[in-house]
């Protein structure tokens, strides 16, 4: 009666709760595809390193862009066909989520014969070149990579640029969806052409910036990601520009730096593999970078759920106040310190391809380094798997 308006309440309360079961099946099907995934970077790294020096990182990129195009045709499909209003779209029509996932799982049941028909995977030998590895010998070498203080250094960096980029405002949902009124349609078409820019960004790190110095790209990349989303979230927070398309371009824009931001922190995995443990070193390092999001997150609601009014709140995005926009802001600010404070941990990584082989070859190798590896990714693990299994009920 009085003009105001707030958040509708959930039609289905009981939701968050039934959806642990999905959430269990689906985390099933996903460690079938990280275990492929795993032994597929496994077997780039070991064609990564074949290649000449200067040229190193060709191959690694060529793959990253292949999969890239793979993304922009699953944004495609999900923001046609999962648009409906069974998914909050806009449209009439649309796929059920069990006949989604009869899509999805087709083209994963042709990599079987695919990938035993078509992949070459070279036996792996031991130094002899005339057996292959005893598990003594493979288990051996394992420990040989851990207590290496440049690998140590390696799994610092991937690990720790999560945790620290990662605190991010819990304000940022809220931003797109509420104040910047972004649809799922045009948010998944945003991300095709996205995908594309991401593409032509790994071609210019590709054609231009392989022997360039990874600590001077990141950095680059990181102060201008965090330059321009500063740009178009305090548009949109203080109502100057509040349109999808306005906010979507930020989407488009950034794709380029991310790519470089993204591959060159892969570089160093091929330079840490030694022959025959590329799919433990791939395994450990993406394992080591995946498991600083759930700190991360962590840390993040609980320095944000201080700031008051709360962020987490919908009926405050409705009531839109001044004084609420000032404190979403400060949120942003604050997320944008913690990016500019994750360029600390490029300490621990090389400059460049020839660097990170001489700190390999000459740096010490002690337990403590493996212990404290071992150690510092047990606990992540367990917590990580706390985390999930807590929220799902």
């Amino acid at each position: 009666p009085d003009g105001s308006h707030l958040a509708a309440d959930p039609c289905h309360e009981e939701a968050a709760e039934l959806g642990g079961k999905f959430a269990i099946f689906l985390m099933l099907a996903a460690l079938g595809y990280v275990i492929a995934d795993v032994a597929a970077d496994g077997l780039l790294t070991e064609y990564a390193k074949a290649e000449p020096l200067e040229k190193r990182g060709s191959t690694q990129t060529t793959a990253y862009l292949t999969r890239t195009l793979g993304q922009a045709c699953s944004s495609t499909f999900v923001g046609v066909f999962m648009n409906s209003k069974l998914y909050n779209g806009s449209f009439d029509w649309g796929l059920s989520f069990e006949q989604v996932c009869l899509c999805f799982a087709l083209p994963a049941m042709l990599m079987v014969p695919i990938s035993a028909l078509l992949v070459h995977e070279p036996r792996a030998k031991s130094d002899g070149g005339k057996s292959q590895f005893k598990c003594s010998e493979y288990f051996a070498m394992c420990w040989e990579l851990l207590k290496s203080k440049a690998f140590f250094y390696a799994i610092l960096y991937v690990f720790l640029t999560p945790v620290i980029s990662g605190i991010s405002t819990t304000a940022a949902g809220q931003v797109k969806i509420s104040w910047a009124g972004v649809q799922n349609f045009q948010n998944q078409m945003f991300s095709v052409v996205g995908n594309l820019l991401f593409i032509l960004g790994l071609w210019l790190v590709k054609k231009r910036f392989l022997n360039s110095s990874w600590r001077m790209m990141l950095i680059v990349t990181t102060v201008f990601l965090q330059l321009l989303d500063a740009l178009f979230n305090t548009h949109t927070v203080f109502d100057v520009v509040r349109n999808q398309y306005f906010y979507l371009g930020e989407t488009v824009l950034v794709e380029v730096p991310q790519a470089a931001n993204f591959v060159v922190s892969t570089f160093v995995i091929v330079e840490m593999a030694d022959h025959g443990n590329e799919g433990l070193v791939y395994g450990v390092m993406s394992t080591a970078g995946n498991l600083g999001s759930p700190f991360a997150r962590a840390i993040g609601n609980q320095i944000y759920r201080l700031f008051e009014p709360s962020l987490s709140n919908a009926d405050n995005y409705i009531e839109d106040t001044q004084a609420f926009r000032w404190t979403v802001f400060y949120s942003f600010v604050l997320s944008y310190g913690f990016g500019f404070l994750s360029l600390a941990t490029l300490y621990f990584l090389p400059q460049q391809k020839a660097e990170a082989q001489k700190w390999k070859t000459t740096w010490s190798r002690r337990p403590i380094y493996g212990y404290v590896t071992i150690a510092m990714l047990s606990a992540a693990f367990i917590y990580s798997l706390t985390v999930n299994f807590m929220s799902m009920f």
